[in-house]
């Protein structure tokens, strides 16, 4: 029951991607919708996560037996979170270790982006912008697809955190579990530099 709650509460995140990149309700609604649900599935989300920090494993999102802890400091406090086996408490304290060294670079690669594109779309929504929309989609999918696969990638090169940190919103990774947050991360921003590739060989043949 757990998994398919975090299932169903990660589904949301996509869905803002979706409103955001495509616009289907046009620019100023679009925006709109997309910022109520970050605001409503944080306010849900967080708790939840809170709750069920040492019922599942926060590598491998399974629930069960919890035999290691990873306490995760955050801005407000520091939470205990579980973990089945010493692989995988060995796994996420490596991850954080890696994100927290590196939290400025990885903050500019998907905060950047996404101001600017939140900046166009409000732009465009108020009629005074003259950057296209496609330009600043593909923008922001080329610069965050590189940030989150080097990153899903270049973690195990990290030694395991002492005392873990996060100075980004913990919920988002628990909800599957970091490691299938990871191999997400890996396949859509697989995905999004090979079509951010193929429309700059396409501009380049014109």
């Amino acid at each position: 029951m757990l998994v398919l709650q975090g299932v169903a509460l990660f589904g949301f995140i996509p869905l803002v991607l979706w409103l955001f990149l495509a616009q289907p309700l046009g620019p100023g609604w679009s925006l709109a919708l997309g910022t109520g649900i970050i605001a409503g599935h944080r306010a849900v989300a967080g708790p939840w996560a809170l709750r069920h920090a040492r019922e599942r494993c926060i590598w491998c999102g399974r629930p069960g037996r919890i035999t290691h802890d990873v306490p995760v400091s955050g801005r407000a406090a520091t939470v205990v979170f579980g973990a089945c086996d010493g692989k995988h408490e060995d796994a996420a304290r490596r991850f954080f270790g890696f994100v927290d060294a590196h939290r400025l670079a990885i903050g500019l690669g998907i905060f950047v982006p996404l101001a600017v594109l939140f900046a166009g779309t409000v732009l465009r929504a108020l009629g005074i912008s003259s950057l296209a929309h496609d330009v600043n989609a593909f923008q922001f999918r080329l610069v965050v697809a590189a940030t989150v696969v080097f990153a899903s990638l270049a973690y195990r090169t990290a030694p395991p955190a002492r005392d873990p940190r996060s100075a980004f919103p913990v919920h988002n990774l628990i909800l599957l579990g970091i490691r299938n947050t990871l191999w997400v991360f890996r396949l859509v921003g697989a995905w999004w530099l090979a079509a951010s590739a193929w429309q700059l060989t396409r501009l380049a043949g014109r």
